[in-house]
Formats: structure tokens, C-alpha cells, sequence
């Protein structure tokens, strides 16, 4: 086994797990901004937004991700709508992303205490207000777990953007195994960098878990508090 051999193929290498990183990053960031207004509706909204959001969490989760990429890649231009193979696959990918992010967010919301939305209703808040101040510091914590799980699909998941023609990483790997015939190099490379991105998702996970957690809170209230002691 040539380790070697990734030395000639560097730049390439880079420029594929690049185009990963900027998949994974979008679809971590957008398919959770765009669903959580999204799931509000299904839980606060007019009975019609909750079931056009439910019928789209069920569509997205039973639509397989590659018809998905596949109808924004070569759907799309039949409808006159012409995009690059890298929005495309974004697309595509966070639209998948949401049906299951809707569902995560909803289960966060359901586990919020009904009495204490009697409470703020009560005390006169605003919808806005109690969903503010009450609701989501108390669903994020639970939603947060399942998101990041997902998220770690969603990584795997942008390979299948190599299939639209976009260079992700797996993409790379595929057209070097075909250029070189050294599949073991290049798939033991692959893991390497999959494993590295998933250990990068789950420190984070911790990271936001520990910041959304009641001791996590407590903790920086102390150091908040000590800091104006000294």
C-alpha cells in the first residue's frame, strides 16, 4: 500500500472534501432554520398550515433523497429553470433534510409542558412572546440530539451529490480509483476523512448540548457572576 499516492492528487483531494464541507455546512445550517418556522406552524398555526406541513414532512421522508437530486438536476431545466450542479444538489439536499428536521422540532415542541403554556397565556403573553421565552429554550434541548444524529446522515448523504455532477469528495475518490486502479488507498482515505467530519459533528453536538442544557446555563451564570465579584 502506496500512501504516497495522494501526494499527485492533493489539490484535487482538497477541492473535493471543500465542496463536502460546503454541502454538509448548508444543509446543517438551512434544513434546520428553514424547518423550525415550519414546525411552529404545525403546532401553533391554522389547521390547514399544520397539515400542509405534515403532508410535506411525509412527502420529503418518503421521496428518496436521489429522486430529489435527480428532479433538480435534470426536472428542473425541463421546466426552463436552469441552476448549477452545485445549487441544485443544495437544494435538494435541504429539502430532504427538512422533512425529518420538521419531525425532530415538533417532538421538541410537543415535550414542552402544556401547563406552562396555560401559565403564559395566563400572565398575558403574546404567542410570540411565550414561543420566545418559554417554548423553544425548553424544545431545542430535546430537538438538538436527533438534528445532529440526522446531520451525520446528511454528510453521508452528500455523496450522492457526486451523481449530479457535482466534485464532492466521493465523487474525487471514485474518478481517482478509476484513474489509478488503488482502491484500497483511496477508500482507507476516504473513511479517514468521513471519520475525521462525523468526530468534528459530534464534538459540536456536545458542544451545543452542554450550551442549551440548565447546567450548561448554570455554569456560565456562575463564571458571569464570578467575573463581576473580582
Amino acid at each position: 500500500m502506496d500512501l504516497t499516492l495522494f501526494t499527485q492528487y492533493t489539490p484535487l483531494l482538497l477541492k473535493g472534501i471543500g465542496t463536502t464541507i460546503l454541502l454538509m455546512a448548508v444543509v446543517g445550517t438551512a434544513a434546520p432554520l428553514l424547518a423550525l418556522p415550519l414546525a411552529l406552524a404545525r403546532e401553533y398555526g391554522p389547521g390547514w398550515a399544520s397539515r400542509g406541513v405534515t403532508a410535506f414532512s411525509w412527502l420529503m421522508r418518503a421521496v428518496p433523497t436521489l429522486v430529489l437530486l435527480f428532479f433538480a438536476y435534470f426536472g428542473l431545466p425541463a421546466l426552463g429553470i436552469f441552476l448549477p450542479p452545485l445549487i441544485s444538489a443544495m437544494i435538494a439536499l435541504v429539502i430532504s433534510a427538512m422533512g425529518y428536521n420538521v419531525e425532530f422540532l415538533t417532538a421538541g415542541l410537543r415535550a414542552v409542558n402544556p401547563a406552562m403554556l396555560e401559565a403564559c397565556r395566563a400572565l398575558g403573553m403574546t404567542r410570540g412572546q411565550m414561543i420566545r421565552r418559554v417554548v423553544l429554550p425548553q424544545a431545542l434541548p430535546v430537538a438538538v440530539p436527533p438534528l445532529f444524529s440526522n446531520l451525520t446522515l446528511n454528510l453521508k448523504g452528500t455523496a450522492l451529490a457526486g451523481l449530479v455532477a457535482v466534485p464532492e469528495f466521493m465523487a474525487t475518490i471514485s474518478g481517482l480509483i478509476s484513474q489509478t486502479y488503488r482502491p484500497i488507498e483511496f477508500l482507507l482515505l476516504a473513511a479517514v476523512v468521513y471519520l475525521a467530519l462525523n468526530s468534528a459533528i459530534i464534538w459540536l453536538q456536545g458542544h451545543v448540548e452542554d450550551r442549551l442544557s440548565p447546567a450548561g446555563r448554570a455554569r456560565r451564570s456562575e463564571r458571569l457572576r464570578a467575573s463581576e465579584l473580582m
